[in-house]
């Protein structure tokens, strides 16, 4: 049987409900200068780094902020709501971790800046779970490279063929899938990916809640009929996805 080492998790949209209060600070933003933040505007930037999303943003604006001020006021309004318990925890989130840590190493992979990763962690008390933890601002592309996945299961010592990535985002599927390891999906609803983007992950999830039930699935599926493309296929990684 192939074995499973680890798990990576995302964090904005899978471990907190964070993308509508991303939505908030960056619509207060453009509602100053009577300018409209759309839900396609947040879904383009589902997953991307830091630089992406300014990038994004300080173009979207026309030069109204400078680069430093869409940066700082949107930081500082993030890890605001962070500190004053005003971004909720995903349903089943604490349970997912807490059964994941008893038998994988577990690894965090996000888009977000340094400071939102740990402003998050410690709001939520889950620094404990992650023996690593890295930005998309860290290595060279951000997600729908796989450059964060690879360089976090390269820290953590393991190899994709040995890791699960769960991943909300469309860019984050990608990533996961490009990073040659097999992908659950668990997409926020509001902001769907495109259908053939979740059709690359290797199974799609409604909730953390059934990240415990599909893991030991998973287990039990592998002993007695081995799937191509299954999370736990013996002898044979998840087929590759180019994005």
């Amino acid at each position: 049987m192939k074995v499973v080492k680890a798990v990576v998790f995302d964090l904005d949209g899978l471990l907190v409900d964070s993308e509508p209060v991303w939505f908030k600070v960056r619509a207060k933003m453009f509602q100053r200068f009577g300018m409209v933040w759309t839900d396609d505007d947040q879904k383009a930037l589902m997953g991307r780094n830091t630089k992406s999303w300014i990038d994004y943003v300080e173009s979207k604006l026309e030069g109204k902020l400078s680069r430093v001020e869409v940066v700082n006021e949107t930081l500082e309004g993030m890890v605001r709501n962070y500190e004053t318990h005003k971004v909720r925890v995903m349903p089943g989130a604490g349970h997912a971790l807490d059964y994941c840590t008893e038998r994988f190493t577990l690894g965090l992979a996000s888009g977000s800046p340094q400071v939102l990763i740990d402003a998050a962690l410690s709001a939520n008390g889950w620094a404990k779970y992650f023996s690593r933890i890295l930005s998309s601002d860290d290595v060279p592309h951000g997600k729908p490279s796989p450059d964060v996945y690879l360089e976090v299961m390269r820290r953590m010592e393991v190899s994709p063929a040995e890791s699960v990535v769960v991943e909300d985002s469309g860019s984050g599927i990608l990533a996961g899938k490009a990073a040659g390891a097999a992908v659950i999906a668990v997409p926020n609803e509001q902001l769907m990916p495109p259908k053939e983007t979740l059709e690359a992950a290797d199974t799609i999830i409604s909730s953390l809640e059934e990240l415990p039930s599909t893991i030991e699935k998973f287990i039990a599926q592998s002993e007695l009929l081995p799937q191509r493309g299954s999370i736990f296929q013996p002898g044979a990684p998840p087929p590759d996805h180019n994005p």
